[in-house]
């Protein structure tokens, strides 16, 4: 007698045999089923983006109707908290199909801003939901000003959405994108840049990431079949994520593990799986220079940003001999009139290119290491073009009062000038020893003072495997409860805003003139508003200044754009303190949006141990033995 046992394995073989028949194998049946095309994944994408965009919609559509009603203060910051990890989800789209739009109509900074490209300063003012961050958690509701922001957001988006869902996405654009958003959540998300007032950063960031999972999650069977290890990779990175951001809070968050765990890793294996599925990338392109190295392995790998894309130089077989020149300009007195300064009588190497003093002649003299990584450069913002810089030192009466035409002359005088500037513009001979080739050079120089290599750098990227605690600590103060991440970025650690890095923040801090903690009084400095530039004229720009890097800070002594503070701990006592408002000092336009940072005495102590672990300039401590000689002015030739 059959038992059911032996009537279902005789019902299966039937039905495997009725099967064969028909043509179908063993292993057809045997197998799971087959993973969607590539083409299917996409439009999955597409679809899923579509759908968060609308969701983004009806809920600011709520939080607007609720604005205008007066509705409770929980019921907005609910609605509020709610809009914005809509946002979250689609922002990865978002911001790369169209930066330029979130940044200045859907979550830009809540700053002013200058419009581009027209006749004179016309101040743009700011909107969207940073602006309603800090609106919707004041203590003090402001209803008028929330209905207004929350209205003009709907409406922006009515515009907005109909054109991003008529995007047709590419591959290419989903893996770049899900990059440019790993670098984003870490550099602005997980440091509370853009929550100003809910500090609602890690909810926001497990949006955005567990968006990112799903999206990859289509592609992740075609990459596992050719290399299941990278796949493995990637899904792990987004397991670890998720687990650290569901369990902290935003004091506590260990960040430094999200970036070695999550951060990195996706940095890293995304480009992988992206050529693996035969998938054209932008770092394909070798014609164009790009801020981010679209390869690089880790936000902190020397190679993560391109130098060539800040420096503007000319390609040329000869940039190692137009290094070594710029070297030679750089310590060469015979550039200034009295020759009796040189680049690094302000630039000193064994002080990472700094000076020592207070101030150098108007300002204190900012680090020549990382320099380079900049949309412009001085305090005051004043150059957009590296090669430029020299011409304002050239040409100060305070620095080395002369002249291009007077150094070539100069030069000229020397047959090992003449012979070195013939060589290293071989391939531009009509410009060896020029007033451009002069600049070239000692652009070249400063341009390859780069660093990426602290003790810091080598732990984050994890070719070191032990860190002191105060350094894990401090630098997650640093970029969480100290907010110093949200002004000296990761990872130059400046003012240079991730994760496009090409533009340059200024900060009004209300830097004083003189140590007082009590009644203060502003530096008389008055900054970027005195550029030069008609851009930089607008109110705001009163006593702000370039946000320089950290790196290296502890041999860059004294600080401030006056060198007003002689430590690192007074320094961080003024920003405990709330800046310049702390002191006695108010200007309307001050940038820092807290009022006391409510750091204690040992927490403050591990900030400095995290900025001492970024200490590299020593192996770009290299000077000449000796310059060139003058044959036709022997007097010259005892210079130094």
């Amino acid at each position: 007698m059959r038992t059911l046992t032996d009537l279902g394995r005789f019902a299966a073989f039937s039905t495997l045999f009725l099967l064969l028949g028909h043509g179908l194998s063993v292993r057809n049946l045997l197998a799971p089923p087959p993973e969607p095309r590539l083409e299917v994944v996409l439009a999955g994408v597409q679809q899923q983006f579509r759908t968060d965009l609308d969701t983004l919609l009806l809920t600011v559509a709520e939080y607007a109707e609720a604005a205008a009603v007066g509705a409770p203060a929980s019921t907005l910051r609910t609605l509020h908290l709610r809009s914005r990890l809509h946002f979250k989800r689609c922002e990865y789209l978002l911001e790369y199909i169209e930066p330029e739009t979130v940044k200045r109509y859907l979550n830009g900074a809540p700053l002013p801003k200058i419009e581009p490209g027209v006749p004179e300063v016309v101040v743009v003012e700011p909107v969207g939901l940073q602006v309603l961050d800090e609106l919707a958690f004041a203590d003090s509701l402001d209803y008028g000003a929330l209905g207004e922001q929350t209205r003009l957001l709907y409406r922006t988006l009515t515009k907005v959405i109909p054109y991003m869902q008529g995007r047709r996405l590419q591959h290419r654009h989903v893996f770049e994108a899900a990059r440019e958003e790993v670098i984003r959540m870490f550099t602005l998300g997980v440091t509370g840049f853009d929550t100003p007032g809910s500090i609602a950063a890690l909810p926001e960031a497990l949006a955005s990431l567990e968006r990112l999972e799903a999206v990859y999650i289509g592609y992740g069977a075609h990459v596992a079949r050719g290399d299941a290890a990278l796949d493995e990779t990637i899904r792990t990175a987004f397991r670890e994520g998720r687990k650290l951001l569901r369990v902290a809070d935003f004091d506590t968050f260990d960040r430094l593990a999200f970036l070695q765990l999550t951060a990195d890793p996706l940095l890293a294996a995304l480009p992988r799986a992206q050529a693996l599925l035969g998938i054209e990338s932008v770092a394909d392109d070798k014609r164009l220079a790009r801020p981010v190295n679209q390869l690089a392995t880790s936000l902190f790998a020397p190679d993560f940003l391109n130098a060539d894309y800040y420096d503007r130089l000319s390609d040329s077989p000869y940039d190692a001999e137009r290094r070594a020149l710029g070297e030679l300009l750089f310590f060469d007195p015979v550039l200034s009139e009295e020759l009796s300064m040189s680049c690094a009588s302000c630039h000193r190497p064994e002080l990472a290119f700094t000076d020592g003093k207070a101030l150098s002649v108007r300002r204190n003299a900012p680090t020549l290491v990382n320099s380079v990584y900049a949309e412009r450069y001085f305090y005051d913002l004043r150059e957009e073009f590296l090669e430029r810089q020299a011409r304002h030192v050239v040409m100060d009466a305070h620095e080395f009062a002369t002249d291009f035409g007077s150094i070539e002359a100069r030069l000229r005088q020397s047959d090992t000038y003449r012979l070195l500037f013939d060589s290293a513009y071989a391939d531009q001979p009509q410009y060896a020893l020029s007033a451009w080739s002069v600049s070239d050079a000692l652009a070249h120089y400063v341009s390859n003072l780069r660093g990426f290599d602290s003790a810091f750098d080598r732990y984050a990227r994890g070719e070191t495997e032990v860190l002191e605690p105060g350094v894990r600590r401090g630098f997650n103060l640093f970029m969480g409860k100290a907010a110093c991440g949200s002004c000296h970025f990761a990872p130059t650690f400046s003012g240079l805003v991730p994760p496009f890095y090409r533009e340059n923040e200024s900060e009004v801090l209300g830097v004083p003139a003189a140590v007082r903690w009590e009644g203060a009084a502003v530096d008389p400095d008055p900054g970027r508003i005195a550029s030069g530039r008609p851009e930089d004229e607008a109110y705001f720009h009163a006593y702000a200044f370039k946000t320089p890097t950290v790196r290296n800070v502890t041999v860059t002594a004294p600080y401030m754009h006056n060198g007003v503070y002689l430590t690192l701990a007074e320094v961080l006592d003024f920003y405990n303190r709330g800046g310049g408002k702390g002191i006695g000092i108010y200007l309307e336009h001050q940038t820092l949006p807290f009022d006391s940072l409510g750091l204690t005495a040992p927490e403050m102590a591990d900030i400095v141990t995290f900025m001492e672990s970024l200490t590299d300039y020593k192996q770009l401590d290299h000077r000449p033995t000796e310059l060139p000689r003058f044959e036709r002015r022997a007097e010259w030739n005892g210079r130094n």
